[in-house]
């Protein structure tokens, strides 16, 4: 089992038992003790759960900035289908922002087929999945945050502003009262840079998104050229 989709199953059965052993976890998972702990350790210094005498606890809030790894694995069909339809706003030849957002990561399949495309991003992971598939990336390098896996500080934004795209395509954590909010200040600066140097503009969301409010203001939705969602 990879990493990845073993943490994903920690949280989902600590959700379910609040706690358990190191002992139980490894059982569940047929995993050695030593994998355990340090998947433990990785997702207590993520902030989603506790480490106790021999186990762990599930952290009863979950932090406004989650792993990619769990993002990713939530609202999965949702989220492809409205990468699928804003994938009709992707043309050949043009040089496009992605964001780090996991609803922007399933755009990569659908660039594939697009010719002398160009994709800046501040995502490692998109930026491996455009290349699996083919796409011309660059990575826009900068501070990497442990939990979301995105690239952010003056590098990362520096970055962007050396370039002008057709299209920035993006996401966030929270729609509501007409405003588009996020929860890390940093992701947020890098999505107003990328806002800022493209002709135009995407916004990609699935419900779980609706009424949510983050502290950090990315845009207003009226400021959005087009919004694409379930």
């Amino acid at each position: 089992m990879l990493q990845l989709e073993r943490q994903k199953d920690i949280l989902r059965l600590l959700q379910a038992k609040k706690s358990m052993t190191v002992k139980e976890l490894c059982a569940a998972l047929y995993a050695s003790p030593a994998t355990v702990r340090r998947d433990l350790c990785a997702l207590e210094q993520s902030g989603l759960l506790t480490r106790s005498f021999g186990g762990a606890v599930l952290n009863e809030v979950f932090p406004d900035q989650q792993p990619f790894a769990v993002r990713s694995g939530e609202h999965i069909v949702e989220k492809k289908r409205v990468a699928a339809k804003a994938a009709a706003f992707l043309h050949a030849g043009e040089t496009i922002f992605l964001d780090a957002s996991s609803t922007t990561y399933y755009l990569a399949p659908h660039l594939r087929d697009l010719p002398d495309l160009t994709v800046v991003t501040n995502s490692p992971r998109t930026c491996l999945a455009l290349a699996e598939n083919g796409v011309r990336c660059f990575c826009t390098g900068g501070e990497l945050l442990e939990g979301s896996l995105a690239l952010v500080g003056s590098d990362a934004e520096r970055f962007v502003r050396g370039i002008r795209a057709h299209v920035a395509f993006f996401s966030a954590r929270g729609v509501a009262d007409g405003q588009i909010t996020d929860s890390s200040k940093g992701e947020r600066d890098l999505k107003i840079a990328m806002l800022e140097h493209a002709g135009r503009s995407v916004f990609l969301f699935d419900r779980s998104k609706e009424g949510k409010v983050y502290p950090h203001i990315v845009t207003d939705l009226s400021h959005v050229d087009e919004i694409v969602g379930e």
